[in-house]
């Protein structure tokens, strides 16, 4: 008999800026759980136990209550943001660079400049605010959605709570920050500006009227789902999911209204209600990702 998908426990992680709650995060800072009929598992133990000898998606949700995140940069992780909620809203995030700053100054010029403002910053001859004017600023509403490549330079801004899916490592360049650096010692700002795209500012894509959106990125990708009540769909197999609204039903299995679950093969759930999910989901042959798409 097929495994049924099972509840993701999740693990609280305070941050400087508020709070990170992962549900399928296996790190030295904390792991999540997965609820069996033994109890609760760690996530390590439970992916094992099957075979599994790599990470699945990281899903997490970011809380940014006290301040704003870090201005940060990946050269290999990619994030897929989901607006959970925004208070007040609209709401903003720093994605990608400023364009008119950008042309008046060349690459060159821009890079050099950020730099400097970013050092300024972190010796506390200045505030961020330089720093931050070097950015694109996009707004964001509940049910939003960015994808966020390697190499593009982001900070939610606080009041912007996030469902996120991301490649599940930890690396960052830290191009500034408006609280206090954790876990490594002063920010990255150089090795940060000499990786930023320049170019390369993600679109923030709305919640629409379909019933289905895809987001792809580089090996993995995220898929929105809004269900009519009695309406099945079908599951990957070691897919991560997150219910933001309604409940689910399977063979063996019930899940509420935002909760995650994991999905150890593929299989059927029926929505009990008019519900909404994402599902994140390995795509190793996807190498080069892509945008939206219906």
């Amino acid at each position: 008999m097929s495994e049924p998908p099972a509840n993701l426990e999740p693990v609280t992680v305070d941050k400087p800026w508020g709070r990170e709650v992962w549900y399928s995060g296996v790190e030295e800072r904390g792991e999540s759980g997965v609820r069996t009929d033994s109890g609760i598992e760690p996530l390590s133990g439970y992916l094992g136990a099957r075979g599994r000898t790599d990470p699945v998606v990281l899903l997490k949700a970011l809380e940014p209550t006290r301040g704003d995140l870090y201005l940060e940069v990946h050269e290999t992780k990619s994030e897929v943001y989901v607006v959970d909620r925004v208070e007040p809203e609209p709401g903003r995030m720093l994605l990608g660079t400023c364009s008119a700053r950008r042309k008046a100054l060349g690459d060159d010029g821009f890079r050099g400049a950020l730099l400097e403002a970013a050092r300024q910053a972190e010796s506390g001859a200045t505030s961020l605010e330089p720093v931050q004017a070097f950015m694109n600023v996009v707004e964001l509403r509940p049910g939003d959605v960015v994808s966020i490549p390697p190499h593009v330079p982001h900070s939610l801004l606080q009041g912007v709570h996030v469902i996120e899916f991301q490649t599940p490592a930890f690396e960052r360049k830290i191009l500034a920050a408006s609280q206090p650096v954790v876990n490594q010692h002063g920010w990255d700002s150089a090795a940060a500006a000499a990786i930023i795209d320049l170019a390369d500012t993600p679109e923030v894509v709305p919640r629409g009227r379909e019933a289905e959106q895809v987001f792809a990125m580089p090996g993995f990708k995220v898929t929105r789902l809004r269900l009519d009540a009695g309406s099945s769909f079908a599951v990957p197999a070691w897919s991560v999911g997150w219910i933001a609204a309604g409940g689910l039903q399977g063979v063996g299995c019930e899940f509420a209204s935002r909760s995650a679950f994991l999905a150890p093969e593929a299989t059927t759930l029926r929505a009990v209600e008019e519900a909404e999910v994402l599902l994140g989901v390995d795509s190793p042959d996807d190498r080069l990702g892509q945008r939206h798409g219906a």
